[in-house]
């Protein structure tokens, strides 16, 4: 081996489990052996709270097959639930560790087996770099609770930072208070990684902290709020349903894993969990002063570091309505940046075929990392890799392209008024069964007549065309609309779905012999093969190309429930999570207005009819001729 394997215990500046100390965190540090004689390297960090396994058994979702509950005007005013960032967090501190000693070094004693950690740190070992690994709070071997997304949690993760730039302490181990170092490093960190991993290199960043010199977060949430909730609604991860911050929190608990030093803060952890749970409000689903802290765009203007964003267009666990507002934001301010919107869903395309991931990573860290001048932060700000063609990598300065622009869907339904009947139970859709691929179809399919548990538009945007064009789709679908309800709330959802037979790329990856210079072989083997995604063998009718959802209750605001007059119309509007989609020549769009959604909202048994005024009805596509 050429790299030397660590552990020491960073001091953090919090103390989440009261025990009048400040909060130690293991840290693992992978560095290259000639650190050992004086040589210094930068760090790539990865603060990963799956890293030392999981509460598998504690994973219970909430129940989704629930009412929504109708709530009274609130009157909650934006100034209620604004977070003030600039309020220090004060911890009765009553016992301050006083160094007995330094260390020069702190080997690994026993086998540690780190989970979620790809192959690609040790590839970058081999190229220079130190890997640095935190599973934080809470986590197996570390101290204080896990608050997932708090800015507590934040806090110490940065204090890993610090650390690394002989700002804070860290420690050997958590009793004899010898002192440890991190001499070897230049004080120039990266963080990356994906998912929850992803979102603390977002949320680290806003923080300013000075050595974080870029972020590569792939399929990454930058708002909490916008991952478990949309419109008012409990709305998680697709295939997540009744998943919620408190069962993440719980779930990433290691801590527990240790009985003996369970037992001492059980009580405390069950109070602070308890505190998670009210914090997020599943009752009204609203946006509040919990989430408003866990919304790290808030703190966007202190964010000093280069972004590689990597998300997938087909990722509905963390959905692009997280990477795009953050890239936009990144955009308007000039921060140095790059994005990467692939084909796949929620997975890593190091080795993607054709995607040049590898190369762009490479370069990305040594530009940033060791200051070489490379060129990298002069290429295209944004790549796409293309639905039709997947070797066909779209580059554009900007998100959406420059050369979209919304084009009106036209509504031509010959009625001036449709009616939704939302009813679960007269749809095909079986709870025990979970049939949820039948569910879709017949919404999206169906032509009987007795079905009316949608409203559905289908308009053809190549009619007009005299050539052989395909549209490009880049930005977010816009639907208003007027809506008599006969309850006192409701789900609305609205969808856009591409029509029309063809065999369209799949989730699933295939692998593939790389062509002779492809950057993805250099972390292929023969578990791990360079892949492309896979391809419908039998041609699909349609696919689903984006979704929105709202609580009728949260019509003009996202923190605050209006009441809703039975019979009343009023006006709603729903954004639909932002999308990159080519439309094939001679396939047809269609909108589909409906209330419950099976795959992703709360399905209460309650049958609610929802009269839409069709001459309301404003539906925007962006679009543009490729």
């Amino acid at each position: 081996m050429n790299t030397i394997f660590e552990k020491v215990f960073v001091e953090t500046p919090v103390d989440t489990d009261g025990d009048g100390k400040y909060d130690l965190v293991a840290v693992y540090i992978k560095r290259p052996k000639e650190t050992l004689e004086g040589k210094k390297v930068p760090a790539i960090y990865v603060a990963n709270p799956y890293m030392l396994s999981c509460n598998e058994d504690w994973y219970i979702p909430h129940n989704v097959d629930q009412e929504i509950k109708a709530y009274k005007a609130q009157h909650i005013s934006k100034e209620e639930i604004t977070y003030d960032f600039d309020k220090e967090i004060n911890f009765d501190i009553k016992e301050e560790r006083q160094t007995a000693g330094y260390a020069e070094t702190s080997p690994v004693a026993e086998d540690v087996e780190m989970e979620c950690i790809s192959e690609l740190y040790d590839y970058f070992n081999d190229h220079g770099y130190a890997s640095v690994f935190c599973g934080g709070l809470g986590t197996k071997d570390s101290e204080g609770f896990t608050l997932t997304g708090s800015r507590e949690e934040v806090m110490a993760f940065k204090a890993v930072i610090d650390w690394l730039n002989g700002r804070c302490r860290a420690f050997t181990n958590k009793t004899d208070n010898i002192e440890i170092k991190a001499t070897w490093c230049t004080g120039k960190v990266a963080m990356s990684a994906k998912s929850y991993l992803g979102t603390l290199c977002i949320g680290v960043a806003t923080t300013g902290v000075e050595g974080l010199e870029t972020i590569i977060p792939e399929a990454a949430i930058s708002n909490w709020y916008a991952y478990y909730r949309y419109g008012g609604l409990n709305l998680p991860a697709m295939g997540w349903q009744g998943d919620d911050l408190d069962i993440l929190a719980k779930y990433c608990f290691s801590r527990a894993k240790d009985p003996e030093d369970y037992a001492k803060v059980k009580d405390a952890y069950n109070e602070a969990l308890q505190k998670l749970v009210e914090g997020e409000d599943r009752d009204t689903g609203n946006y509040n002063l919990f989430w408003d802290e866990r919304n790290y765009l808030n703190q966007i203007d202190k964010l000093k570091c280069s972004v590689l964003l990597i998300h997938g267009i087909n990722d509905w666990n963390v959905k692009t309505n997280q990477c795009i507002p953050f890239f936009k934001l990144l955009e308007e301010r000039g921060i140095e940046r790059k994005m990467m919107l692939h084909q796949g869903e929620h997975v890593y395309i190091y080795r993607l075929k054709a995607s040049n991931t590898m190369d762009i990573l490479h370069r990305w860290l040594d530009h940033y990392l060791y200051g070489v001048d490379n060129g990298i932060e002069k290429e295209a700000k944004v790549l796409v890799e293309s639905n039709l063609d997947q070797e066909n990598w779209m580059a554009s300065e900007n998100w959406p392209p420059k050369e979209s622009s919304y084009v009106k869907f036209p509504i031509n339904s010959g009625e001036t008024q449709g009616v939704i009947v939302d009813d679960i139970s007269k749809t095909v859709f079986e709870k025990e069964k979970d049939n949820l691929k039948e569910w879709l179809d017949e919404l999206v399919l169906s032509d009987n007549p007795a079905y009316t548990n949608r409203l559905k538009y289908v308009w053809d945007p190549f009619e007009c065309e005299k050539n052989d064009c395909n549209l490009r789709m880049s930005g977010t679908v816009k639907v208003g609309f007027d809506a008599a309800i006969d309850r006192e709330t409701a789900v609305l959802s609205a969808m856009l779905v591409d029509l029309g037979e063809d065999c369209r790329i799949t989730a699933e990856e295939v692998p593939v012999e790389p062509a002779e210079g492809d950057p993805a072989k250099v972390l292929a083997a023969e578990d791990r093969p360079v892949f492309r995604f896979g391809r419908e063998t039998d041609p699909s009718q349609y696919k689903v190309i984006s979704r929105g959802w709202l609580n009728a209750q949260n019509r003009t605001c996202l923190w605050s429930k209006e009441e809703i007059e039975k019979g009343k119309m009023y006006h709603y509007d729903i954004e639909m999570v932002p999308t990159d989609y080519t439309v094939k020549n001679g396939h047809k769009l269609a909108l589909i207005l409906y209330g419950i959604d099976a795959e992703e909202t709360q399905r209460p048994e309650t049958v609610t009819t929802i009269s839409v005024d069709n001459e309301s009805l404003l539906a925007q596509v962006p679009l543009f001729e490729v």
